[in-house]
């Protein structure tokens, strides 16, 4: 594959909030968890634990405690839809493992985030979308106790994967030159936000 082959995939992902019922392969899994398993992260310490749930139950009440700790009437499709959900653990004693002078937090973080990159990206490729749900703090206790964690495991995200049932939503990127700086900041370029 080449640059701009991985460039079209990258510009091909993106989140969808309906899914169609058609199942995912279990080949298709691997790949992408695979995928997630290469991704880069701090120091190397992979701080991922990865649940797959395909139980229409668990699926279920964790819709429902996401509608709850977000004040919605009714559990959103998004989690009762796909085929699969991806419960993404961070196991906090990777966190507390980094040297003080270090933003632990940030480094895991930014780990987290390749690994979903890698994985929405592979998914794309298969014709997927891997979308990225982050928990209310609220009811992230009540999923961890749901998907039976320890108590140094906290789970903030839960990712959907399946096949869209909605056409692609435009989603514009700024231009290169409205962030790149040279040597030092230009603060013209920032943005009123």
């Amino acid at each position: 594959m080449d640059a701009e082959e991985l460039i079209r995939l990258m510009k091909e992902r993106w989140t969808a909030r309906k899914f169609k019922s058609k199942d995912v392969k279990e080949d298709d899994l691997k790949k992408i968890l695979e995928a997630g398993r290469w991704s880069p992260s701090g120091g190397n310490k992979q701080p991922w634990e990865l649940i797959v749930i395909r139980d229409e139950e668990l699926k279920d009440e964790i819709a429902r405690l996401y509608a709850e700790g977000m004040g919605m009437s009714k559990p959103p499709e998004r989690y009762t839809t796909p085929p699969v959900l991806i419960a993404v653990g961070i196991d906090r004693r990777i966190i507390d493992s980094y040297p003080d002078m270090m933003p632990a937090e940030f480094v895991v973080y930014a780990s987290i985030g390749s690994m979903v990159q890698n994985m929405s990206i592979t998914a794309a490729s298969l014709g997927m979308v891997l979308s990225w749900g982050t928990q209310p703090s609220v009811i992230q206790g009540q999923v961890e106790e749901l998907l039976e964690v320890p108590d140094h495991i906290e789970v903030p995200d839960i990712l959907q994967l399946g096949y869209p049932a909605q056409d692609k939503y435009s989603s514009d990127r700024r231009e290169i030159d409205d962030f790149l700086h040279h040597d030092k900041l230009d603060k013209t370029k920032l943005r009123d936000v």
